[in-house]
C-alpha cells in the first residue's frame, strides 16, 4: 500500500472549518467522501509543536486522504497561533492547546453523533493523550505518534527546549524558534507543575503508539513509557524512523498500521505486527 502511486486516491472532498476559543477564530477542514456514509468513522488529526494542520511535509494531507478513500471522515485544525488560525505562536500554552483540542472532539463528536478517534503526532499526541482522559466517552481511540512527553524534561531539567537554551528568555521575554516568537507563557505553563503522564493516565481505550528509534526530537522511551501506562495500549518501534516520519517507506508503514488499528484496511485479515 503507497501513499504515492498511479493508484493514488481520489482527491476527498473538502469543507472549511471554524471554531470560536477565546474570542479567535480556530480554523481546519474536514475531508469527506463524495459519499459519505452516516456510519462513517470520525478521525481528528492533530498536529505538533509550531507545525500546522497540513502536517511535516504533508504528512497529515496524505494520511487524511487515504482515510477518506478507506471510508473515513477526517478533520484536521490549526491551533492557535500556528498555520493559518488567529493568534500568535509567542501565546501559546500547553494547558490552553489542551482545551482546543477538547473543543475540537467535543465539536465533532456532537456534529457526527458518535465518539471521535484522535490520531496526534509529538506535542499534540501529549495534549490529546490528556483531552483522551478527560474525555473518555467522546474518544472511540488515540494513536499517537512520536508523543513529545519529554517536553517537561527538557524545559524544566535541561533548560532547553529541542536543544535550544532557554537562558536568554528571561531577559528577551521569548525565544527565536525557526522565525517563530516562542513566548514566556509556553514555559511558564511547563514549569507549573504540569504532569502530562499522569493527566493522561484515566483513559481506559484502545491506544497505539508508534515512535521511531532515529528520533532525535523525542527519545523512544518517552513514546514507550505511554504505552507502559496506558492498560489497552500497544507499543511500536519503528526502525530506523525519524520525529517527522520523513521517507515514503516509514509513512507506508505508519499507514498501514493505522488502518489496520482502526479496522479500515481494506484486507481483513490483516493484522498489527
Amino acid at each position: 500500500m503507497s501513499i504515492h502511486t498511479s493508484a493514488a486516491p481520489q482527491n476527498p472532498d473538502t469543507v472549511p472549518l471554524t471554531l470560536a476559543h477565546g474570542g479567535q477564530v480556530i480554523r481546519g477542514t474536514e475531508y469527506r467522501p463524495v459519499d459519505a456514509d452516516s456510519a462513517a468513522p470520525c478521525i481528528l488529526i492533530v498536529h505538533g509543536f509550531s507545525d500546522s494542520s497540513v502536517g511535516p511535509q504533508r504528512l497529515f494531507v496524505q494520511i487524511a486522504r487515504r482515510l477518506v478513500a478507506a471510508g473515513a471522515i477526517v478533520r484536521a485544525y490549526d491551533r492557535l497561533g500556528q498555520g493559518v488560525s488567529d493568534g500568535e505562536f509567542e501565546d501559546i500554552t500547553l494547558r490552553d492547546e489542551v482545551e482546543q483540542i477538547s473543543s475540537m472532539v467535543r465539536t465533532f463528536a456532537a456534529d457526527r453523533s458518535t465518539p471521535v478517534h484522535v490520531v496526534a503526532h509529538s506535542l499534540g499526541a501529549v495534549e490529546s493523550a490528556i483531552v483522551a482522559a478527560q474525555l473518555p466517552d467522546r474518544v472511540a481511540s488515540l494513536t499517537l505518534w512520536s508523543p513529545a512527553g519529554v517536553v517537561v524534561d527538557d524545559i524544566t531539567v535541561k533548560n532547553e527546549i529541542q536543544g535550544q537554551s532557554l537562558d536568554s528568555v528571561a531577559q528577551n521575554g521569548g525565544l527565536d524558534f525557526g522565525g517563530m516568537w516562542l513566548g514566556q507563557a509556553f514555559i511558564d505553563d511547563i514549569r507549573d507543575g504540569i504532569d502530562v503522564y499522569a493527566a493522561a493516565a484515566g483513559y481506559g481505550g484502545p491506544v497505539e503508539v508508534a515512535h521511531g528509534t532515529e528520533d532525535q526530537i523525542v527519545p523512544l522511551e518517552y513514546g514507550r513509557r505511554y504505552a507502559e501506562m496506558l492498560p489497552n495500549a500497544t507499543f511500536a518501534a519503528i526502525s530506523g524512523a525519524d520525529h517527522a516520519w520523513s521517507s515514503r517507506s516509514l509513512r507506508e508503514e505508519l499507514l498501514t498500521r493505522l488502518l489496520e488499528f482502526l479496522d479500515l484496511s481494506t484486507n481483513s485479515e490483516s493484522t498489527r505486527q
